[in-house]
């Protein structure tokens, strides 16, 4: 084992190393589109690859309770509250035609919409970190009361997919 042990000085990043990717933007010319852009929805955001799409929770299910959020879900509050809110989000996480990861961005008022339903948001809410949204995540339920919208951008080609499904 000792043997190994210079080989393995190197093997990870410093705690504090922050990586940063910017794409491939640099290698693509601008997407001309056919159309105007679709509710704020375009090819390219302040030189950034892709597009984003909100995702924001209605007032009435901000900071609720388990039990008050599947009450208005429009479901009955079992014993397995938890269980069932989880089972709800991971069957509409597998329905959203996006990408199995995306970037997570702050949300701003001019990004697109496409899925006001609460049960989208909460999918991105519950399923995304500070930096990251991951389809294969295990929902957290305790991201409910601190967020309460959430952007994802999405690569240009699920963009424009999401265009002509939306028109």
């Amino acid at each position: 084992m000792s043997d190994y042990a210079e080989l393995l000085h190197n093997m990870s990043a410093p705690s504090k190393t922050v990586v940063k990717y910017a794409g491939l933007s640099v290698l693509t010319k601008p997407i001309q589109s056919s159309g105007g852009s679709l509710g704020g929805l375009s090819d390219a955001h302040d030189g950034v690859f892709g597009s984003f799409i909100a995702f924001r929770l209605p007032p009435e299910l901000q900071s609720r309770s388990v039990a008050s959020l599947l009450k208005l879900l429009g479901k009955k509050p079992g014993r397995n509250q938890d269980q069932t809110l989880i089972q709800l989000i991971e069957r509409r996480a597998k329905e959203l035609p996006i990408p199995d990861g995306c970037v997570v961005k702050p949300c701003k008022e001019h990004h697109f919409c496409p899925w006001p339903d609460p049960l989208a948001a909460l999918v991105i809410i519950t399923k995304s970190s500070a930096n990251v949204w991951l389809r294969g995540k295990t929902p957290r339920l305790s991201a409910i009361g601190k967020r309460t919208e959430v952007s994802l951008l999405l690569p240009p080609e699920f963009a424009a997919r999401l265009k002509e499904v939306t028109k």
